[in-house]
């Protein structure tokens, strides 16, 4: 494939203030981490962001036919088993009132060359900025507010000078025209099921020597099911009644002009596309998300074999995220269950 974009390490390589902030950021995860069982008032130490599960099944994956050997090459296999957990986008478990309509799937695909394949997506897939430090100091302030307040209402207050500051700058660094298109798009759909959504990961991977993104679509509209019924209901009534069937595909860079790396503010264009396969998710496939082993799976997709590591700056920040907060939550929870 002579028309694709070859990888190279020089996406991913961060500033040394962004590794500074990010540094900043993850101690805050941590903090928020020890703390998120009081901030969401459960049982067990939640993520740091998606941390309320809607379902988490088990489902699989048919390879589609005639496809390059270059995926071939890397999904060799005609069926994989994978799981999926679908989730609410707030750091805090909300249980009163509707959730806001940003929506987790995520995948961990099967011994995919010899180790699982994690690929987080989501139903608003734009990300609000192209800086890594605009969004680290929002990160951080928000966990750091969130911790604050917990512990001591009144000192939080001190915290909130910081936290309207990188919100601001966040606000002002959002605006592109594809993410207000998206907005707009957005809007109406905002009460539509679960399942109705096409999801995509946040920025891209390696898929062998080349680049990609990676996207889910269902089969079928099922935008007008479980109206006024909460998301968490209407997705085990829907498991619970029938098979549910979703294409996986995989979009491909050409060049970085119609298909940027370092840009999440812009969807790409012109990409070539494949279908990769379709995932099935049987009947009645439900796992008990209260059991803690359930709870506790990881998708962190830098545990992904090498050809399947994620690719850019705000990919790498995510990295150190990840591993502080999968560290820092397994931590206190297998502790909790000893």
């Amino acid at each position: 494939m002579k028309s694709l974009l070859q990888y190279s390490s020089d996406l991913d390589q961060l500033s040394a203030a962004e590794n500074s902030d990010l540094a900043k950021a993850v101690k805050s995860v941590e903090q928020f981490i020890k703390s998120s069982s009081k901030i969401s008032k459960v049982n067990h130490a939640t993520r740091d962001a998606h941390s309320k599960t809607y379902a988490t099944v088990k489902a699989r994956l048919t390879i589609s036919e005639d496809l390059p050997e270059f995926i071939t090459d890397i999904f060799d296999q005609k069926e994989y088993e994978l799981l999926a957990r679908f989730s609410n986008g707030n750091l805090v478990i909300n249980k009163k009132g509707r959730d806001t309509p940003l929506y987790g799937f995520s995948l961990k695909i099967k011994k995919v060359k010899g180790q699982d394949a994690n690929f987080p997506l989501v139903n608003f897939p734009l990300f609000p900025t192209n800086s890594p430090s605009i969004f680290l100091n929002f990160f951080r302030s928000v966990n750091t507010f969130l911790v604050t307040k917990q512990d001591n209402f009144l000192v939080s207050v001190l915290d909130l000078p910081s936290l309207i500051k990188n919100s601001l700058s966040l606000f002002i660094s959002m605006f592109s025209v594809d993410v207000l298109k998206k907005i707009i798009k957005f809007i109406p759909k905002r009460k539509d099921f679960f399942f109705s959504f096409n999801y995509d990961g946040i920025g891209c991977y390696r898929l062998g020597n080349y680049i990609m993104k990676i996207g889910l679509k269902p089969v079928r509209n099922l935008s007008g099911i479980g109206e006024n019924e909460s998301q968490q209901e209407s997705i085990t009534e829907f498991i619970s009644l029938q098979d549910s069937n979703f294409l996986l595909t995989i979009q491909l860079c050409e060049n970085l002009e119609n298909q940027p790396v370092n840009d999440l503010m812009k969807t790409w264009k012109n990409a070539p596309e494949y279908c990769l396969g379709k995932i099935v998710i049987p009947q009645d496939s439900l796992l008990d998300s209260n059991d803690p082993e359930i709870e506790n799976l990881n998708f962190n997709p830098f545990e992904n074999a090498e050809n399947l590591q994620p690719v850019g700056k705000i990919q790498q920040i995510r990295k150190q995220i990840y591993e502080a907060s999968i560290a820092t939550r397994n931590k206190l929870n297998v502790n909790k269950s000893n």
